[in-house]
């Protein structure tokens, strides 16, 4: 545990996702689906049998699987306390907007230093992304 979510491997999340998303496995496309989670335990011992470590942060202990239809807009709220935590790290001396590790490994660009405005526009930005728009 700790206090951000670590994924070791996105390509794998990502296909395990997807996985649940189509009920086809992208993981082992020669095996039978791999099952939604229901638990937060499901959801680490999946993880596990596929060859993923997840770390979830401290006090995390629900889970929450939702799949909708592409008639439906949705919107995601994060956690008040996550959003609020992530301005307090953007107003530190020197901080680094914390990007997933993949962005730098496809695009092969480190991103690049950016003003304490433009972190939290890029905040804003990555937030309001995340909250409406449906990805697939």
């Amino acid at each position: 545990m700790g206090d951000t979510l670590v994924i070791d491997n996105d390509i794998l999340w990502g296909k395990l996702v997807k996985s649940w998303a189509t009920g086809r496995n992208y993981i082992h496309p020669d095996r039978d689906a791999i099952a939604i989670p229901r638990t937060l335990e499901d959801l680490l011992q999946t993880a596990r049998d596929v060859g993923l470590h997840i770390t979830f942060p401290d006090g995390m202990v629900g889970l929450a699987v939702i799949q909708y239809s592409p008639q439906t807009a949705v919107i995601k709220l994060p956690p008040k306390a996550m959003v609020e935590a992530t301005e307090a790290k953007l107003e530190q001396p020197g901080a680094v907007y914390p990007m997933p590790e993949f962005y730098e490994e496809f695009f092969q660009v480190p991103l690049p230093a950016l003003s304490r405005d433009q972190l939290f526009d890029l905040h804003a930005a990555r937030i309001g992304d995340y909250s409406i728009r449906n990805c697939g």
